[in-house]
């Protein structure tokens, strides 16, 4: 009896492999994680030999002229970003092919119409914003060279957006992840030639020249297996008839949601600049780069192909269904973001090891990001799950407590502990921010239940 219990269980363990492939959402997360792997690799390895060729403070300036971009953009995009993919996706399923013009139509515009206004402000006042957001006129005229980048990048985001909404995966890995190598080669080719901070700037600033190039040829060539949506030129020419508050309403708060996260994750950045100094923004970014951005590597494809996968479901099977797949992805990411988490915090001395002795400060940043690492699972659902339920608001409202506790906590600890500092108050920020999540997606789950249970009532009760 027992044998054939043991028998069983190896059959059954030995099977689950071949059944997790079967299903189509596991394949293409594996497609994208494999890709994603390897362009992991090669950006720990070209980071680790950018920051040994700079000194902490000049890699800190690096950062802090990039975060100046990531702040405009930030501010300027209310209206475009991963707040279609839902709604493309739903139309693509449905065979809209008027409704998949309208929506490419919109985001071509709009996104146009945004990334010429954070141009113009970063190249007009790049002084103005560094002495501003970071006290240091000077890193701001650095950084105006990285403001010509947002107009450049729109035909990428569009071929992405098309991409990801019709489950387009191997091509958008090859797209995604052939765009972060060629960055990482170029940026590496340049400080190694001598180019310093302001040559890593200008590659970052031309690179989306060749990316958005690759990403229009790839879209006409996998036209053909995305029926239903337009050409390049049907796309242009629909795009100045969709009005702009067409999808307003629903993609400002999309955008707005996903901006005052990008703020959250900003804010430790701008505030070690303003009360530190550049080196310990060095020290918090290599910390990051071998914890944080180390981990959202097998997370991110996850999170993205969810967007298209809860879309699905709510569209062949109705809205209270979509609990199922969030539950089942969510409790996989926790497993995978801790175990992954306690084994980076286990090497973490020996990699840094890897690094030039001025960056030795980092170890205790990278201690201080472990419980933010361990958590990273959790929140790889919540995006797709808030934009498909329609509730925008209350995502935006999770987010209040804990960009409080960012900025309340980061200002008493950043001035005397630098950077670990700045990685403890981030993974208080999470942990709250997380548990306020917690309490949201249960309870919209289970109104959801409700309401379907009482449809299929007819009503009653």
């Amino acid at each position: 009896m027992a044998s054939s219990r043991l028998s069983f269980w190896l059959r059954s363990l030995l099977a689950a492999p071949r059944r997790l492939l079967s299903r189509r959402f596991a394949r293409e997360v594996m497609t994208l994680q494999m890709g994603s792997f390897a362009t992991m690799g090669l950006q720990f390895i070209t980071s680790i030999i950018i920051a040994n060729l700079l000194n902490p403070a000049p890699f800190g300036v690096y950062y802090q002229a990039r975060a100046l971009l990531d702040l405009v953009a930030m501010l300027a995009n209310l209206a475009v970003g991963q707040a279609l993919i839902t709604r493309l996706a739903a139309a693509y399923t449905k065979g809209d092919r008027d409704e998949c013009l309208r929506l490419l139509g919109y985001f071509l515009k709009v996104g146009l119409v945004v990334s010429l206004v954070e141009a113009g402000v970063g190249l007009l006042g790049g002084s103005v914003l560094g002495a501003v957001v970071l006290n240091d006129p000077d890193i701001g005229e650095m950084a105006r060279i990285l403001f010509i980048t947002p107009p450049l990048l729109v035909a990428y985001n569009l071929v992405l957006l098309a991409l990801q909404s019709t489950r387009q995966v191997k091509r958008l890995a090859l797209l995604e992840n052939g765009a972060l190598m060629l960055g990482s080669l170029l940026n590496l080719g340049v400080v190694a030639a001598g180019g310093g901070v302001s040559g890593l700037l200008y590659t970052v600033a031309f690179t989306p020249i060749l990316t958005s190039g690759a990403a229009l040829l790839l879209y006409r060539s996998t036209l053909p297996r995305m029926v239903g949506l337009p050409t390049l030129g049907q796309i242009v020419r629909a795009a100045p008839a969709v009005a702009f508050g067409r999808y307003f309403a629903f993609s400002a708060l999309v955008s707005l949601d996903k901006n005052f996260a990008n703020l959250i994750s900003l804010a430790p950045l701008l505030l070690l600049g303003n009360l530190s100094g550049d080196a310990e923004v060095a020290y918090f970014k290599v910390a990051s780069n071998l914890t944080l951005t180390l981990l959202a590597v097998p997370m991110a494809p996850i999170s993205r192909n969810l967007y298209a996968k809860l879309a699905e479901v709510r569209s062949c099977l109705g809205v209270a269904y979509v609990g199922r797949p969030l539950v089942q992805v969510t409790i996989g990411g926790i497993a995978m973001s801790s175990v992954m988490a306690a084994g980076l915090m286990v090497i973490a001395p020996f990699v840094l090891q890897l690094y030039r002795p001025e960056y030795g400060p980092a170890l205790g940043a990278m201690y201080g990001l472990g419980l933010r690492c361990a958590t990273l699972g959790f929140a790889i659902g919540l995006g797709p799950l808030y934009q498909v339920l329609g509730a925008m608001k209350l995502a935006i409202a999770s987010k209040v407590v804990p960009a409080l506790v960012m900025v309340g906590m980061g200002s008493v600890l950043i001035p005397s502990m630098g950077a670990a500092g700045a990685a403890w108050t981030v993974s208080a920020t999470y942990l709250v921010g997380d548990a306020i999540s917690a309490c949201l997606v249960w309870w919209m789950l289970r109104r959801e239940k409700r309401r379907a249970a009482l449809v299929l009532s007819g009503g009653r009760g």
